[in-house]
């Protein structure tokens, strides 16, 4: 075996483990994030708010003193939630927030991970698409896509706005082109069951916008008759079709993708400016 050989059959193994290190990872972590919001129930065991408090207020007075640190030295500070800070920062004045960065990890102790965004379009701290220099997506809250802890909500929004974030590709061509009816819909849960055109629906309705609805019928509550949630123009779809329906009504989504798009400041002549950083 070469010696070029013997290098990538390392770096194979070492990727190897990383992958069941990062798997590790994420199960201890969840672990952890269980006993942490523990320490705050009094009908836990774990019940200790002077520990709860420790934690949380620690970790963010250290935050604040980061924070304060760096507009103090002129780095931009872009948002912070409780764990993590975005900056904007010019390339020659790199060195300066690299500065704030150690000096504060010698005095706390504790440790910075990195992320360079090329392109970041936030609706605030929570919910945000970036694209980093290396080119890989970042999706956060309404912008990730579902899981068992998240009910889909018109899906195809979210991704076309990602999409023309990340590559400039248009949301109408991206919304147009997709033919996964399971991203157009949204799933709503309706204490005491729904009703549509006197058809009962059940608690949990899911629907997509129809051209073969008028935009102001709408899926109501059986118990008040009120609006169930952006279901004006929508027709429920409780088993879904084999094949993607052809009423699927393409506009209100490209409407609230464009509406996102403003929501999140972004245009093509930001993501332009942002691409010569």
């Amino acid at each position: 075996m070469t010696r070029k050989n013997e290098i990538l059959a390392r770096l194979e193994k070492l990727y190897e483990e990383r992958r069941k290190l990062k798997s590790d990872d994420g199960v201890y972590k969840l672990g952890l994030n269980a006993s942490f919001g523990k320490l705050g129930s009094k009908y836990s065991a774990f019940y200790a708010p002077d520990l709860l408090i420790q934690t949380t207020i620690t970790g963010q007075l250290a935050l604040l003193m980061l924070i304060e640190r760096l507009h103090d030295a002129g780095v931009s500070v872009v948002s912070a939630n409780t764990d993590g800070v975005v900056v904007y920062v010019e390339k020659d004045r790199r060195h300066v927030m690299d500065a704030v960065a150690w000096e504060w990890m010698l005095d706390t102790t504790y440790g910075l991970e990195e992320t360079n965004y090329s392109v970041l379009a936030s609706r605030n701290v929570n919910n945000y698409v970036a694209v980093t220099t290396d080119g890989r997506l970042k999706r956060k809250g309404c912008f990730a896509p579902p899981g068992l802890s998240k009910s889909p909500d018109f899906q195809i929004v979210y991704e076309a706005v990602a999409k023309q974030v990340a590559s400039g590709v248009c949301v109408e061509e991206t919304i147009k082109a997709c033919d996964d009816l399971t991203k157009f819909v949204s799933l709503r849960r309706v204490t005491g069951g729904a009703v549509w055109r006197g058809q009962h629906l059940g608690k949990a309705v899911r629907f997509y916008y129809s051209t073969e609805v008028p935009d102001d019928e709408v899926i109501a509550y059986k118990r008040n008759s009120n609006t169930v949630p952006k279901s004006a123009g929508a027709k429920p779809v409780m088993d879904m079709p084999g094949a993607f329906p052809s009423d699927v009504n393409f506009e209100p989504y490209i409407e609230a993708a464009n509406d996102l798009l403003v929501q999140i400041g972004y245009s093509e002549e930001v993501r332009a400016q942002m691409r010569l950083i």
